[in-house]
């Protein structure tokens, strides 16, 4: 046997049948006067009207047989309290599914599609280190990740590393540490020192003592410079 509908449920339902003027005769007039008195029934009917709305928008009205609910009713078991209470209860269920659909079907037809937003790709530092002799180095900034990344490609021969120098323009030389002697080697850059690495500044190696460095300055001339472009 079904279970009978609980309070809240009944509300829904006939303030949903109020919205839809599914009632007729003294059902009709007892729940206008509870609307009436009632201002949270008089809310949720009037948000199943504003549910209900966008059914209307480019729809066509089809006439419904007068007593459709009645004949159906009469076609259950008589005095069958149950069935009648499952009916009341499905019907209530599908008006609030079938509103909820159609209001989220009008939605999605009528919402604006929004346009792609095509982001610029971002700008990216770039060095070419070279020498008078065979030191050769390539350099590119990865500004998200704050870091370097530094290609050996060609280095004389010596017993000191390889030390990568940050120079902004009329600026003093800052060190950003060793880089590889021969492949490649990633340079996490502070934040101190990312804004040095700006267009018209110069990367510069010079070879410096490996067990002291970062160093505050160089020792010797660079044995390869390059200036920084943005592309």
């Amino acid at each position: 046997m079904a279970e009978p509908l609980r309070p809240e449920e009944e509300d829904i339902a006939l303030a949903a049948e109020l919205a839809l003027g599914l009632l007729e005769g003294e059902d009709l007039a007892a729940a206008r006067r509870r609307q009436l008195a009632d201002p949270a029934f008089a809310a949720a009917v009037e948000r199943w009207v504003l549910d209900f709305a966008p059914l209307a928008l480019g729809g066509l009205d089809a006439p419904v047989s007068a007593g459709l609910w009645q004949r159906i009713e009469a076609r259950l078991p008589g005095e069958d309290h149950g069935t009648v209470v499952a009916l009341r209860r499905w019907r209530a269920t599908a008006i609030a599914t079938s509103a909820a659909a159609a209001v989220l079907l009008a939605i999605l037809l009528l919402r604006p599609v929004p346009q792609p937003v095509v982001m610029p790709p971002p700008p990216v530092v770039v060095a070419q280190i070279t020498g008078t002799g065979s030191a050769a180095f390539a350099a590119r900034y990865d500004a998200d990740a704050g870091m370097l990344h530094v290609r050996t490609e060609a280095m004389p021969s010596s017993r000191r590393a390889p030390e990568l120098w940050v120079i902004p323009a009329g600026g003093k030389p800052v060190s950003l540490g060793l880089v590889a002697a021969q492949g490649n080697r990633d340079v996490a850059v502070t934040p101190a020192h990312r804004a040095l690495l700006a267009e018209g500044a110069t990367l510069a190696v010079t070879m410096e003592d490996a067990a002291t460095a970062p160093h505050a300055g160089p020792s010797g001339p660079p044995v390869a410079a390059g200036k920084i472009t943005i592309l």
